[in-house]
């Protein structure tokens, strides 16, 4: 199932008032919990209505006429459900043993349930409770460039908020080397055009960044539109879009994200000494596109960066994936 982000985020804070059984069994199972059968002779034999009761942390009250998307599978055959202000919905299903899986969307928990054995002709409510979680990405190859007028000794720490997967040239607390006016970095008597780190990392989705579709046909010159705005030296632009060209042109569509300058500082914080003029970073989000993806999108004319004197230039990246239901 394609999996795809909100369309509208909404936030219902409901009081269900369980019964005192139903509260010891809410402690052992927090994220869903079957309450309340009833038995209904209205139904086929055979099946049981269950009724979703949602509480999702961060929404909002949604304008009438629109609505929201939450994951679901019941014995592993997966839907979507569109829900309302209500934060319910109604499902026919079949009796006996289920198992249930909802997911939230980017930065939501997935709930999974224990096998249940719903009873035939019946009527159940059950309440589904998600909690805020953050998206395990590979953030892959940062890389940090240099420039300086004249040869320059440096030390650069790099403190990603994980640990590092790989690191080019070899990190041990620090890079500690020269800068070569022509952009080379030398560290212990080798030169290299940039230093390269890779980590695992958590990250959410922020509406307040940048967000584009682009089409498949349309990468390329999307990112050399970018990149160039940004100020990027035809070196640096190459390295970057031979690296994420081929990644993002696999999808027909894909959306896309830009992080720049201190909110980058959510995947690494960086120490120079002696401290550059100038730093700055931009990093790339992207996912395969969804529809429901429009209301991030969010295209901005980007500023270019200042890069006189000692500077320092960072890109980096990563894909977003969603697990399957």
């Amino acid at each position: 199932m394609k999996k795809s982000w909100f369309i509208i985020l909404i936030l219902l804070v409901f009081g269900t008032i369980f019964p005192a059984h139903a509260a010891v069994q809410f402690k052992k199972a927090p994220e869903f919990y079957l309450y309340n059968s009833q038995p209904n002779k209205d139904l086929k034999v055979g099946t049981a209505l269950v009724t979703l009761r949602f509480r999702i942390p961060n929404f909002r009250n949604i304008p009438t006429g629109f609505e929201t998307v939450v994951y679901y599978s019941v014995n592993d055959k997966t839907d979507t459900l569109f829900l309302d202000s209500s934060m319910t919905q109604t499902l026919e299903i079949k009796s006996g043993k289920t198992r249930f899986k909802f997911w939230g969307g980017p930065g939501y928990s997935e709930i999974i349930s224990d096998s249940i054995d719903i009873q035939s002709q019946t009527t159940q409510d059950a309440y589904v409770r998600f909690s805020l979680n953050y998206i395990q990405v590979e953030v892959d190859k940062p890389v940090i460039y240099f420039q300086s007028p004249q040869l320059l000794d440096f030390s650069l720490q790099v403190i990603p908020n994980g640990t590092f997967s790989f690191t080019y040239p070899p990190y041990s607390n620090e890079w500690k080397g020269k800068v070569h006016p022509n952009g080379q970095i030398e560290i212990s008597g080798k030169r290299y055009p940039y230093l390269f780190w890779d980590s695992k990392q958590q990250f959410q989705l922020q509406k307040t960044a940048s967000g584009y579709q682009v089409a498949k046909t349309e990468v390329l010159s999307f990112l050399e539109k970018q990149l160039s705005d940004l100020g990027l030296s035809s070196n640096e632009k190459a390295d970057f879009i031979t690296y994420w060209g081929p990644k993002m042109i696999q999808y027909e569509s894909v959306f896309v994200q830009f992080y720049l300058q201190e909110s980058c500082d959510q995947f690494a914080t960086l120490h120079c000494d002696p401290q550059p003029e100038q730093i700055n970073r931009i990093y790339l989000a992207f996912s395969e596109w969804d529809e429901s993806f429009r209301s991030y999108l969010n295209p901005v004319v980007q500023t270019p960066f200042v890069r006189t004197g000692f500077n320092l230039l960072e890109w980096g990246g990563f894909e977003i994936k969603f697990p399957d239901l």
